[in-house]
């Protein structure tokens, strides 16, 4: 098991390796980018920053709201698996915010009340502080609890939310299926608006009457549980990463798997701005005997430090050549050949994907294009070599070119021949 100590060292070494990519890169062609492509590699830089920090504190926080005596205490028991928070049958049981911590969780409980606005405030900064909301309701939802979600919902749109039915049992057990139906549906229809998926919503019971001991007893939630784990976004991927109900039987490889999600989603950024550098600078096919194998070096450099690898510029030169013996060029010459296979095309129209300077590329015509393309397919066996420790790991290089092919038309700019 990783602790949170090793958590947050690792953290801090993504940080810093990600930050000394990012400036390196800006420095490097920061004279070549718009404002908005700036901007938009800074912001992607700061959401990974800040899910890294977010990890560091080993600590899920989830925020629940919902109606007073809707369960909110219970629920908490249930995911902590402890009786932290006091339950009972009286209204009003939670009048302020508190939060359970139990390590990985930090679970908050924000008090039903509408009407005041101290309390709406505080609502709206815990929801804004949470990895993700769990909507709490025991049934149809009506005025006031709708009003809170909405509330909630309107300040933070984008952190992730489940709903949870609470005390399902009492309905199964006292209503007819035909009215349960009814019920789900009404449900869906005042509640679907707060969640991605239908299935974002779930029905169960916190605490269920044991005869035998005359009691109402906890009860684990395994498919809130589930729903936490698989939810989009920043929630998820913590969950995962920290991994409470310890699903995964590595940790650290676990960890290390999204953390190179985290890396490629930002090195491949940075491979589309090298490949449009290329498209703008190499206009005829005999200027890659002087400029192109330093641009790709240097691409390489940058992806390796983003990747978290630590080479010189001669490993990176050499990691470029390892990489174009894939693609079939074998030296200085070959990269002639790079350029003069399919580039007659009369025009060139974008059609999607996730470059930059689309429209330029778009004027340059074939020979643009194809630079771009062959600059992100390197770019994109570059990304598999580290992958696999520096190698192709057991892999002929026809297979590794395929899978590389693959990834280019996932993840960069699209054309079509007109």
């Amino acid at each position: 098991m990783v602790s949170n100590q090793e958590i947050r060292n690792d953290m801090d070494k993504v940080q810093a390796q990600l930050k000394e990519a990012l400036e390196s890169m800006i420095q490097q062609f920061g004279k070549k980018l718009k404002d908005e492509e700036r901007k938009e590699i800074q912001k992607e830089f700061e959401e990974i920053n800040d899910l890294l920090e977010r990890l560091k504190t080993g600590l899920i926080f989830v925020a629940l709201f919902g109606k007073t005596s809707v369960g909110k205490s219970a629920i908490t028991n249930s995911l902590i698996n402890d009786d932290v928070a006091e339950v009972g049958v009286e209204h009003d049981k939670t009048t302020k915010i508190t939060a359970y911590k139990k390590e990985p969780w930090n679970i908050v409980d924000v008090p039903g009340i509408m009407g005041e606005e101290c309390n709406e405030k505080l609502a709206i900064e815990e929801a804004k502080k949470a990895h993700g909301h769990i909507f709490a309701i025991d049934g149809e939802p009506y005025g006031d609890e709708i009003e809170l979600f909405d509330l909630v919902h309107n300040n933070s749109p984008d952190i992730p939310k489940i709903v949870f039915v609470n005390k399902w049992d009492q309905i199964q057990n006292n209503r007819p299926k035909k009215e349960q139906e009814t019920i789900r549906s009404r449900i869906s229809e005042k509640m679907g608006k707060f969640v991605k998926s239908p299935e974002d919503i779930v029905y169960g019971s916190a605490m269920l009457f044991d005869p035998e001991r005359d009691e109402m007893v906890r009860q684990k939630l395994p498919q809130l549980l589930d729903r936490l784990y698989d939810s989009a976004g920043t929630l998820g991927a913590v969950m995962n990463i920290l991994d409470p109900a310890k699903r995964a039987a590595d940790l650290s490889n676990d960890m290390n798997a999204r953390i190179f999600q985290f890396r490629a989603k930002l090195a491949r950024r940075v491979i589309s701005i090298f490949g449009t550098v290329a498209a703008m600078t190499i206009v005829v096919p005999f200027a890659t005997f002087f400029g192109y194998p330093a641009l790709l070096t240097a691409m390489v450099l940058t992806v390796s430090k983003i990747m978290g690898k630590e080479v010189t510029k001669d490993n990176a030169a050499k990691i470029m050549w390892a990489c174009l013996k894939v693609i079939g060029v074998n030296g200085t010459a070959g990269l002639v050949g790079f350029f003069v296979v399919d580039i007659a095309s009369t025009a060139l129209v974008p059609v999607g994907g996730a470059g930059f300077a689309v429209g330029a590329l778009a004027a340059l015509g074939g020979v643009g294009f194809y630079a771009y393309r062959q600059t992100v397919t390197l770019g994109e066996i570059t990304l598999e070599y580290i992958r696999n420790d520096f190698s192709w790991a057991g892999k002929n290089e026809k297979e590794v070119l395929e899978r590389c092919k693959h990834g280019v038309k996932e993840h960069y700019v699209k054309f079509k021949t007109v």
